[in-house]
């Protein structure tokens, strides 16, 4: 007899419903995690708002932390009841990225992966695919509680964007966006030994915890000019035929066309723009600079979950204050309306034990 469940399903753009559907088989290489709290992403709210990235039916949700139910023959390292989080990541294993093991650029990643193209998270079961122990399923040490370990994902993105775009110590760092992984890019590049992290946003919310979680300073650009406050904090940095900001690295976390503009703008001559964000429509760029800047331009998708781990068990990144509502599944709907908020809301759980 087919064992059910309940999930929070997008029915269209907009639309989220909560129903009764088949709990996930097994098969000998897959576990079954019963779900505890799975935070809403910035990319659940735009696929909420637009469609983009999932089809009608998807069950969304990637940010999650639960108990280990069913374990698969093949399966080795876990036990029934062991707290855990994960990601299965659908790569083909035969496109020319796969082949170079380049695998989060594989062009199925989308189509087959936990909360895109497989049930997500937002039910009361989600289930790991070839699940492999330090691979795409990790267990949880008792430091890191349920709340801290359903951001291990997001953070995570900032972890390794922070990485890729080589911030040492000293560095003077600006963060445009302060939602989850703006947030997380701060913290993480405190942790890398900047010097100087500032961050701009314009939610008063998420400043103030941008603030408390390690930014040296903050700024609300509906207050004025955010190029010109970066300036006046870092000091100028001359280039050909203009003058610009003097930060080494820049995060683009915002995902508007202004911000991204505005990266260009704040980044030294040589230095390092990192783009995390996800605009929803294009941004027109002024090439110009790029070519007389010449700064190295990276775009940063996905995270090292060990490293993360670490970082948050050791306290060296805390994404406890981050969390700021928590409905119960039956109630998704009004978690995504929540977390649509910006001015209310950060970090938004679902949480089916509620």
């Amino acid at each position: 007899m087919t064992k059910s469940m309940r999930a929070a399903v997008l029915q269209s753009a907009g639309v989220i419903v909560v129903k009764d559907m088949a709990r996930p088989d097994i098969g000998p290489k897959d576990v079954l995690i019963r779900v505890t709290n799975c935070g809403i992403c910035g990319s659940d709210i735009h696929s909420f708002k637009t469609g983009l990235y999932v089809e009608a039916g998807q069950v969304m949700g990637h940010e999650f932390v639960g108990r280990v139910t069913e374990i698969g023959t093949q399966v080795a390292g876990l036990s029934t009841g062991d707290r855990v989080t994960g990601f299965s990541a659908g790569f083909c294993g035969e496109c020319d990225a796969c082949k170079a093991e380049q695998f989060i650029l594989c062009a199925a990643l989308f189509q087959n992966s936990t909360g895109y193209g497989r049930p997500g998270a937002f039910a009361d079961f989600v289930k790991i695919e070839n699940a492999e122990l330090g691979g795409n399923i990790h267990l949880l040490p008792d430091s890191i509680d349920d709340t801290a370990a359903a951001m291990i994902e997001p953070m995570s993105i900032g972890v390794t964007a922070v990485a890729s775009a080589g911030v040492k110590q000293g560095d003077k760092v600006v963060v445009l966006g302060c939602g989850i992984i703006g947030n997380a890019c701060i913290q993480a590049a405190k942790a890398a030994g900047a010097s100087e992290v500032l961050a701009v946003d314009i939610s008063p919310l998420r400043l103030r915890l941008a603030r408390e979680c390690g930014a040296d300073d903050i700024f609300d650009a509906r207050d004025g000019d955010a190029l010109q406050w970066v300036i006046d904090r870092l000091g100028a940095a001359p280039y050909h035929f203009n003058v610009g900001g003097n930060a080494d690295v820049v995060f683009e976390a915002a995902g508007i066309p202004l911000t991204i503009q505005q990266s260009l703008e704040m980044v030294r001559p040589g230095g390092t723009i990192c783009i995390v964000g996800l605009p929803e429509v294009p941004a027109p760029i002024d090439t110009t600079k790029i070519v007389h800047k010449m700064p190295t331009i990276i775009g940063s998708l996905g995270g090292d979950f060990v490293a993360t781990i670490d970082k948050i068990a050791s306290g060296a990144i805390d994404p406890r204050p981050l969390a700021t509502h928590r409905f119960a599944l039956a109630d998704a709907p009004a978690a995504f309306a929540k977390q649509l908020q910006a001015e209310e809301s950060m970090k938004v759980m679902i949480s089916p034990t509620a």
